[in-house]
């Protein structure tokens, strides 16, 4: 998809965390809320922007299946109580396991981490990093071992 440096994909992935938030709370459109979020004295690059809406569509197109990912591995744990910005986070680190091939997967489930440690609570970081670990253990490792 790009070939950002980390910090840059760490603000494309807080953009995403945004674009997406505001579409769930208020239905905006990608593009309105990356133009508003890039409305800046100092506006990300353009392709930050770009991996950000890469990884919103990716998001989009997948959130069914990337849910179903989420309520497999939260069985003590009823879906709609998961709150929204946990879900979001895990949505976006998931696809971007999944759906991402140069993003190595233990690097999105770091991410997705600390991301929840920035915008939701201490104990969201370790339901969150619980999930994408069992996801990576038995999605994703296992198609390492047979590639």
């Amino acid at each position: 998809m790009s070939d950002l440096k980390p910090k840059q994909k760490r603000q494309a992935r807080i953009i995403t965390l945004q674009a997406i938030y505001a579409r769930e709370l208020k239905g905006s459109e990608l593009d309105d809320t990356c133009n508003f979020m890039m409305d800046t004295e100092k506006p990300p690059l353009e392709n930050v922007i770009k991996y950000g809406k890469q990884l919103s569509n990716l998001i989009f197109m997948h959130a069914d299946e990337l849910d179903n990912l989420i309520i497999s591995r939260s069985k003590n744990w009823d879906f709609d109580r998961i709150t929204l910005i946990d879900k979001l986070i895990l949505r976006m680190a998931l696809a971007e396991m999944v759906y991402v091939d140069e993003v190595p997967p233990k690097v999105s489930i770091a991410e997705g981490v600390e991301i929840a440690k920035q915008f939701s609570t201490e104990d969201s970081s370790s339901f969150i990093n619980g999930i994408l670990d069992s996801v990576y253990n038995e999605k994703i490792k296992g198609k390492e071992k047979t590639i």
